[in-house]
């Protein structure tokens, strides 16, 4: 089943609503890490639409990714204003999804005991917090359902609203990307090697408002659980999953960090934009989706291959049509 575009939400340190999607994402901050200076985008949260969450009684605790993500699910609702919430479902993606409460959860016990570590904060780390959050607090009643991975559990998130839609379960799915920055983040990342390359991460959240094929452009086929362990691997898993499909259609420019390199191994045309230098992982995959849609509805191709880079884990695919 193909996925239409009803409408979409956004926050990103590019600001709030649909134009900050695909605008570029600004570095707003510098953390460092071993003397090395590390660029990140984060968000101002003291702008008064997320702020005007935190009078809402289950959300005055909620973590900074909580209030991003219900923000932009509310944004691309309002771009649908009859929809029947009920009959309305959500699966969300992270990579990395609520740190900030983790990280103080933890520094809690290693720094004052177990028996000071606050109760209230501990739900908060669970990465289906914040989605319950944005589902009760909007009144969604659909499926709801978080995917946890590299970025390319974008590319299953996409799947997962396919399924739902096909099967029934609901009339329409928000398909929801959400990521939040700590100074912690930066020493897992650098310790994992994916700093290198210049690449700059950031924080935000993007929701997609999908119902069944209509005119316009669609998501189409999609191609995921091609894994790998190596770089030299990861190369490999690209070309069998971009195998999939047509050799004549172009792909969309995804890459981050190494993938640069691997990318241009591969023998197909690419159309659009480099992809920007600020990574948020899921949040980066949903905006490419966003990017593709905009070619295909301005003509510029009729349909194009967006690629999902994990850059840990597998590399995923889908077609995106006029």
């Amino acid at each position: 089943m193909n996925l239409s575009l009803l409408s979409a939400g956004g926050v990103t340190s590019a600001g709030l609503g649909p134009d900050a999607i695909t605008a570029p994402w600004p570095v707003t901050a510098t953390h460092s890490h071993g003397g090395v200076p590390v660029q990140a985008g984060l968000i101002e949260q003291k702008d008064p639409s997320l702020l005007r969450w935190q009078k809402e009684p289950r959300l005055r605790r909620a973590s900074p990714i909580t209030y991003f993500m219900v923000e932009a699910v509310e944004q691309a609702l309002q771009g649908a204003p009859h929809l029947d919430r009920g009959r309305t479902g959500v699966v969300a993606s992270f990579f990395l999804g609520c740190l900030v409460y983790s990280i103080r959860f933890y520094r809690q016990i290693t720094e004052e005991g177990r028996r000071f570590a606050s109760p209230v904060l501990f739900p908060e780390t669970v990465f289906n917090s914040p989605l319950s959050h944005v589902v009760a607090t909007l009144g969604l009643g659909g499926p709801v359902y978080s995917q946890i991975g590299d970025k390319t559990c974008w590319a299953s998130a996409l799947r997962t609203a396919q399924c739902w839609l096909a099967n029934g379960d609901c009339d329409h799915v928000i398909v929801l990307a959400a990521e939040e920055f700590d100074p912690h983040e930066v020493d897992a990342l650098h310790s994992g090697g994916l700093l290198r390359g210049g690449l700059q991460p950031c924080e935000g959240a993007i929701a997609l408002l999908l119902g069944p094929s209509a005119n316009g452009p669609a998501i189409g086929a999609i191609a995921d659980g091609y894994d790998f362990r190596t770089r030299q691997e990861g190369l490999e898993a690209a070309e069998r999953c971009l195998a999939e499909f047509s050799p004549h259609t172009p792909l969309l420019d995804t890459t981050a960090a190494w993938t640069r390199t691997a990318a241009a191994k591969i023998s197909r045309s690419i159309i659009g934009p480099k992809a920007m230098p600020t990574e948020g992982f899921t949040l980066s995959a949903a905006a490419d989706t966003m990017r593709a849609l905009d070619i295909v509805a301005s003509g510029q191709s009729p349909e194009v291959i967006v690629p999902v880079w994990g850059l840990t884990r597998q590399v995923a695919a889908y077609r995106v049509t006029a």
